[in-house]
């Protein structure tokens, strides 16, 4: 008799059987699918329809401008750029074209629009700027090589909108300026050294410190020497024996004669004045300390001897500099010293007088030339009568030269490559075309035209860089970027055109 027990798990249910109908039935479903999706599968020219239907165009100049067709910027009038959108929600997505195609065009290379030398093998964003680089079609026709870019056309709001300015070529009379910068120094013609004549010992200092003003003939010190006292004394022996002799022979009249001349230059080589000498005839009595006086009329620039010191002959006692004329060195670059020559008027400024302009000339340009800073010093006299301009000021000057008469534009309007110099001409209203000029001198903020432009044209003076891009988008060769060097580079990782 068997024994039933508790403790044993309960027995596992059959599995159960999944419907054959219903397994038959699902494939039968999922076949049908699958037929209706290839029966109403879109053909080639539907799919290029339909991604052609999802493709956008933008300007990178204004992305705010987005069409759904190809077509130009109407405020720049800068081809428009392809962008891919999101394709809709139960459509088919659009084939992407390969790369170095688009919308079935051979792409050559991509560019900045504001760069239009830089070329980019790669769609993205361009490393200048935070812009999509632009495509260069195979069936542009380009320009042919160092041609100028062909005329373009601009709408009002584009002009507008990049501040395009134009100006009318004039003829006038033009001049140049030439600005130089400065210091006032002494005029060296009007200084004056005053050295000790016989050796001595300085009794009395009258122009006793640096700076002082003295008028000529104004005494500047006492001089005690034993030589100048003999000297003295000779001559007066020298009158007393011309007097004693004064009725003996021709002959001792002349020696007598020639002894008291001869005694007379020894003291006016000593620096006795002829006053002092006439004094000495009329007293009959030596001084011990003798004045010497201001042989001009200046400033004391130097004073190098103090009362009661000793001096010897060719000592130098004072440094005296007229100051009532002054000199103003400037510094000339190198290339204005060819339109200098001395004689030409110069207006100078000093910040210590603000507002006054002085009036001065060229009196000498240096023959040497600065190496480290190729310059060289201009000397324009300055007149000083009040004694206003001192030595170690500051100073600027304006030199204005007359040039001849002729046609001239802004500086501004001349696009200058080195090897050539191009001025955009508004042959009609917003149309622009490109023009090579020979240029003359400059004048001030303008230049001179010798060839290319005809008195009354309208060239550009503002925005030229704008209009030359816009030219190159046309398919010219731009003229600021010639010469710019090809750059192959990698576009911005993960952005898309």
């Amino acid at each position: 008799m068997s024994e039933i027990r508790d403790d044993l798990p309960p027995p596992i249910p059959p599995p159960r059987r999944f419907p054959r109908w219903l397994l038959i039935a699902a494939l039968v479903m999922a076949a049908g699918a699958g037929f209706a999706v290839y029966i109403n599968r879109p053909t080639t020219g539907e799919s290029a329809k339909t991604a052609a239907a999802h493709q956008q165009w933008y300007c990178p100049m204004h992305p705010q401008v987005v069409s759904d067709k190809p077509g130009k910027c109407p405020i720049c009038g800068m081809p428009l750029a392809p962008r891919p959108v999101a394709t809709p929600a139960g459509s088919a997505a659009p084939r992407t074209a390969p790369p170095g195609k688009i919308a079935g065009r051979k792409v050559l290379y991509w560019y900045d629009p504001m760069a239009p030398g830089s070329h980019f093998d790669k769609p993205g964003k361009s490393p200048f700027m935070d812009m999509q680089l632009v495509p260069k079609y195979a069936d542009e026709e380009p320009a042919p090589a160092g041609a100028l870019a062909p005329s373009v056309s601009l709408s009002a709001d584009a002009i507008r909108a990049a501040g395009v300015a134009t100006v009318p070529v004039t003829r006038q009379n033009l001049t140049d300026e030439i600005r130089a910068v400065g210091t006032i120094e002494a005029d060296e013609t009007k200084l004056e050294r005053v050295a000790a004549r016989v050796p001595g010992r300085i009794e009395r200092l009258y122009a006793n410190f640096t700076g002082q003003s003295v008028r000529r003939g104004a005494p500047l010190f006492d001089l005690y020497s034993p030589d100048l006292v003999a000297s003295q004394r000779e001559y007066l022996l020298a009158l007393e024996n011309r007097q004693r002799l004064a009725g003996a022979s021709p002959e001792a009249v002349r020696s007598a004669q020639s002894l008291v001349e001869a005694a007379r230059d020894r003291l006016r080589l000593w620096g006795i004045s002829a006053d002092q000498i006439r004094t000495l005839e009329r007293t009959s009595r030596p001084d011990l300390a003798l004045t010497y006086r201001s042989p001009v009329s200046g400033t004391v620039v130097q004073k190098n001897v103090v009362e009661g010191q000793y001096v010897q002959e060719g000592t130098d006692l004072f440094l005296l500099a007229d100051l009532s004329s002054v000199w103003l060195v400037a510094q000339v670059y190198e290339f204005e010293l060819g339109r200098l020559q001395v004689g030409q008027s110069v207006t100078a400024t000093v910040s210590a007088f603000p507002g006054r302009e002085l009036a001065g000339r060229i009196v000498f340009i240096e023959p040497l030339l600065e190496r480290e800073t190729r310059t060289a010093r201009v000397r324009v006299v300055l007149p000083n009568p009040r004694g206003e301009l001192k030595p170690g000021m500051f100073a600027d000057a304006r030199l204005v030269l007359p040039l001849k008469e002729g046609l001239s534009v802004p500086r501004s309007a001349v696009i200058d490559t080195g090897a050539r110099q191009v001025v955009y001409v508004e042959t009609a209203p917003g149309t622009f075309t490109p023009r090579d000029v020979k240029l003359g001198a400059a004048a001030g903020d303008r230049r001179e035209v010798l060839e290319g432009l005809r008195e009354g044209e309208k060239v550009v003076a503002a925005a030229n860089f704008f209009v030359d891009s816009q030219a190159q988008l046309a398919g010219g060769t731009s003229i600021q970027w010639s010469g710019a060097r090809e750059v192959k580079t990698e576009p911005t990782p993960g952005v898309r055109p």
